[in-house]
């Protein structure tokens, strides 16, 4: 009997000793490795995690940070662990990548887990720098910051940023310290960031760049989130991977999105990022979660606060629905210290639904002829004691914003209601849940527009529409 073809994909998962991952992903071809002989990358990440939290005590090297967002996805991990290694063995400087996601939330994507497998990183907890390893460090070892998938420094970060790779609207910021100013709107900051390597790197880091790259434009798909400089990236990024095969060189930045493995591999990742069976609402609400500081100089007072948007990939009706919404909620937005919460569902038309046996499925798709659905609740808490926050007038003045856009396109939600009467709300709170009309506005829309409306001098909402001037080809990215 003849042995059956593997794919490249699984000939290099049985190379990397596939077997068993920690969360168990949804039926398929490959798994995530389990912990064998360390990799290059995995040797690199882990020498220059010891190295610098012993600065603490030994400061003796100007570190660098690479700095991914507090989200945590996988084109945010890529990007750091990418330059911050770049940054190391290229150009000689100590250098080392901060996951700003806390050691336990790590288990909350599965397709982070999957493609740092890939890349020879078993052991992510122990081997990347997170939140957990610098919260009690005093000093902090580094002053020296270089942003990826993201163009603004944390406020609970001081120091000087000299370089910013990212894909978002970029708010001008540091162009009398970063030498390096590379934001160009596309699908994935990874592709960005491997543009800006040398022509042969790794290949485990050339496997981690493009998994980040296929996860956020939906495997490069024709019409869909992509743009020239992630097919250009993803083709040059392709042949260095072992997953290619003897195929890596034959396909071209137009065609690359058929090959088999790309297909293949694009195929895993999103069965990994879109089985969240095994979460629950807090998980949900802080596994895609982003937060803003914003000045209110309408205000009494010109308090500042802190406002946080969650994205989460799954209908409100399958997780929120009997207050789960409310006591949820308003607990992640006590344990971030939070006045204003906006939770950004993104979904398909269908899911959660229960389909009939036999029964006829209804066309669902919308005036634009998708399927997509995305919804939105807001809830503003009025805090103990006097804040100095107006909660009506804050609500007026967000609730106006947000109605008043023509990109977003809301209307009042009629399964969820946050009044008084029907909400599980504390006292002194509000809130309010729209259905979103245009599915294609995700939280890179939404993050402008709340701070134009919240930093805005003038009255509530504004004269026709409040939307900031965003730029239009904005990948729509969770």
């Amino acid at each position: 009997m003849s042995t059956p073809r593997l794919s490249p994909i699984r000939r290099f998962s049985l190379a990397m000793g596939i077997g068993k991952t920690r969360v168990e992903p949804p039926p398929s071809t490959i798994s995530a490795p389990a912990a064998t002989t360390e990799s290059a990358l995995a040797s690199y990440l882990t020498s220059s995690k010891a190295d610098f939290l012993k600065g603490v005590q030994e400061p003796s090297k100007n570190w660098t940070v690479v700095l991914g967002n507090e989200a945590g996805d996988l084109d945010s991990v890529a990007s750091s662990i990418a330059y911050a290694w770049y940054l190391s063995n290229v150009e000689k400087k100590p250098a080392v990548p901060l996951i700003q996601i806390a050691q336990e939330d790590l288990t909350l994507r599965a397709e982070n887990l999957y493609a740092l497998g890939l890349a020879g990183v078993n052991q992510p907890a122990e081997q990347l720098l997170t939140t957990n390893d610098i919260e009690n460090l005093s000093p902090f070892p580094a002053d020296t910051f270089f942003l990826v998938d993201q163009n603004r420094l944390g406020p609970q970060f001081s120091g000087k940023v000299v370089g910013i790779i990212d894909h978002h609207q970029d708010e001008g910021l540091y162009k009398d310290t970063a030498t390096i100013r590379n934001i160009v709107l596309c699908g994935s900051c990874s592709s960005l960031v491997a543009t800006a390597l040398p022509p042969h790197i790794p290949a485990e880091l050339a496997t981690l760049l493009l998994t980040a790259i296929l996860i956020d434009t939906n495997g490069l798909k024709p019409g869909g989130k992509g743009t020239d400089e992630d097919r250009q990236a993803a083709v040059r990024l392709a042949p260095l991977t072992p997953l290619s095969g003897s195929d890596g060189a034959s396909f071209t930045p137009d065609t690359l999105h058929d090959a088999p493995y790309i297909r293949q591999l694009t195929k895993e990742l999103k069965g990994r990022k879109e089985d969240l069976s095994h979460l629950s609402g807090w998980d949900l609400l802080r596994r895609d979660y982003k937060e803003y500081t914003h000045p209110l100089p309408w205000m009494a007072g010109k308090p500042t606060i802190k406002v946080g948007l969650s994205t989460v990939p799954v209908a409100l009706k399958v997780w929120g629905k009997k207050g789960k919404l409310e006591t949820d909620s308003v607990a992640w937005m006590q344990h971030r210290g939070l006045t204003v919460l906006g939770v950004l569902t993104t979904f398909k038309k269908d899911d959660g639904d229960k389909k009939k046996k036999g029964k006829k499925k209804k066309n669902t798709q919308d005036a634009k002829g998708s399927d997509h659905r995305r919804e939105m609740a807001w809830i503003i808490l009025g805090g103990e004691g006097d804040t100095g926050i107006d909660v009506p007038a804050l609500a007026s003045r967000l609730w106006a914003g947000i109605e008043e856009s023509k990109e977003l396109d809301v209307r009042p939600h009629d399964k969820f209601k946050l009044d008084k009467k029907s909400s599980n709300l504390p006292e002194g709170a509000t809130g309010k849940v729209y259905k979103q009309g245009n599915a294609s506005a995700t939280r890179k829309a939404v993050a402008p527009l709340v701070k134009t409306i919240l930093e805005g001098s003038g009255g509530a909402g504004t004269s026709g529409n409040s939307d900031p001037p965003p730029p239009p080809e904005e990948s729509a990215k969770l």
